[in-house]
Protein backbone atom coordinates (compact mmCIF):
# COMPACT_ATOMS: atom_id res chain seq x y z
CA UNK A 1 0.00 0.00 0.00
CA UNK A 2 2.81 2.25 0.87
CA UNK A 3 4.11 1.99 -2.55
CA UNK A 4 1.17 2.93 -4.45
CA UNK A 5 0.84 6.12 -2.45
CA UNK A 6 4.32 7.13 -2.88
CA UNK A 7 3.84 6.20 -7.06
CA UNK A 8 0.72 8.19 -6.96
CA UNK A 9 2.46 11.01 -4.86
CA UNK A 10 5.25 10.98 -7.71
CA UNK A 11 2.64 11.22 -10.44
CA UNK A 12 0.81 14.16 -8.91
CA UNK A 13 4.66 16.13 -8.53
CA UNK A 14 5.47 15.28 -12.15
CA UNK A 15 1.54 16.37 -13.76
CA UNK A 16 2.33 19.07 -11.50
CA UNK A 17 5.80 19.99 -12.95
CA UNK A 18 3.94 19.65 -16.63
CA UNK A 19 1.18 21.98 -15.88
CA UNK A 20 4.08 24.78 -14.61
CA UNK A 21 6.01 23.91 -17.79
CA UNK A 22 3.31 24.28 -20.56
CA UNK A 23 2.04 27.42 -18.36
CA UNK A 24 5.73 28.64 -19.20
CA UNK A 25 6.00 27.59 -22.89
CA UNK A 26 2.96 29.63 -23.62
CA UNK A 27 4.43 32.66 -22.96
CA UNK A 28 2.89 33.61 -19.33
CA UNK A 29 3.67 36.71 -18.08
CA UNK A 30 6.59 36.62 -15.68
CA UNK A 31 8.36 37.95 -12.31
CA UNK A 32 9.60 41.07 -14.19
CA UNK A 33 13.16 41.25 -12.01
CA UNK A 34 14.36 37.88 -13.67
CA UNK A 35 13.74 35.17 -16.16
CA UNK A 36 14.70 31.94 -14.97
CA UNK A 37 12.90 30.38 -18.07
CA UNK A 38 12.12 32.01 -22.23
CA UNK A 39 9.11 31.42 -24.90
CA UNK A 40 9.73 30.90 -28.31
CA UNK A 41 6.09 31.50 -28.52
CA UNK A 42 5.20 35.33 -30.27
CA UNK A 43 3.89 37.47 -28.32
CA UNK A 44 0.32 39.13 -30.10
CA UNK A 45 -0.38 41.77 -27.26
CA UNK A 46 0.95 45.13 -27.69
CA UNK A 47 4.65 45.39 -26.61
CA UNK A 48 5.51 48.69 -24.77
CA UNK A 49 9.07 48.60 -23.94
CA UNK A 50 12.00 45.80 -23.42
CA UNK A 51 15.28 45.10 -21.90
CA UNK A 52 18.09 42.46 -22.04
CA UNK A 53 19.02 40.26 -19.66
CA UNK A 54 22.32 38.65 -18.75
CA UNK A 55 22.71 35.66 -17.84
CA UNK A 56 23.46 35.59 -14.38
CA UNK A 57 21.81 32.03 -12.59
CA UNK A 58 19.39 31.81 -11.85
CA UNK A 59 18.52 34.26 -14.47
CA UNK A 60 19.20 32.57 -18.06
CA UNK A 61 19.88 35.16 -20.82
CA UNK A 62 16.84 36.76 -22.37
CA UNK A 63 14.77 39.92 -23.57
CA UNK A 64 11.79 40.92 -21.36
CA UNK A 65 9.46 42.71 -23.41
CA UNK A 66 6.82 45.09 -21.32
CA UNK A 67 2.92 44.97 -22.05
CA UNK A 68 -0.06 46.05 -20.81
CA UNK A 69 -0.41 42.86 -20.12
CA UNK A 70 2.78 42.11 -17.50
CA UNK A 71 6.20 40.96 -18.29
CA UNK A 72 7.57 38.71 -21.07
CA UNK A 73 10.52 36.30 -21.32
CA UNK A 74 11.35 35.50 -24.17
CA UNK A 75 13.78 33.38 -25.97
CA UNK A 76 16.77 36.28 -27.68
CA UNK A 77 17.36 33.79 -30.62
CA UNK A 78 14.09 33.78 -32.12
CA UNK A 79 13.78 35.79 -35.20
CA UNK A 80 10.60 37.84 -33.95
CA UNK A 81 12.35 38.84 -31.12
CA UNK A 82 15.27 40.16 -33.05
CA UNK A 83 13.15 42.23 -35.48
CA UNK A 84 10.61 43.47 -32.50
CA UNK A 85 13.83 44.78 -30.95
CA UNK A 86 14.96 46.57 -33.85
CA UNK A 87 11.83 47.97 -34.63
CA UNK A 88 11.60 49.16 -30.95
CA UNK A 89 14.58 50.60 -31.36
CA UNK A 90 13.81 52.57 -34.51
CA UNK A 91 10.92 53.90 -33.35
CA UNK A 92 12.70 54.96 -29.86
CA UNK A 93 15.30 56.93 -32.26
CA UNK A 94 12.46 58.53 -34.01
CA UNK A 95 10.85 59.82 -31.00
CA UNK A 96 13.99 61.20 -29.27
CA UNK A 97 14.72 62.90 -33.01
CA UNK A 98 11.53 64.35 -32.91
CA UNK A 99 12.30 65.91 -29.34
CA UNK A 100 15.86 67.29 -29.87
CA UNK A 101 14.15 69.27 -32.91
CA UNK A 102 11.42 70.67 -31.17
CA UNK A 103 13.95 71.87 -28.10
CA UNK A 104 16.33 73.37 -30.17
CA UNK A 105 13.23 75.15 -32.29
CA UNK A 106 12.45 76.56 -29.32
CA UNK A 107 13.85 80.40 -28.76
Amino acid sequence: MHLIQTRASSLAVMALAMCISVMWANGQPVNPNCCTMVSTQEITLPITGFKLQKPRPPCVKAVIFFTSNGTWCSHWKESWVLDKIKELRKFQSTQIMKTTAATSDKP
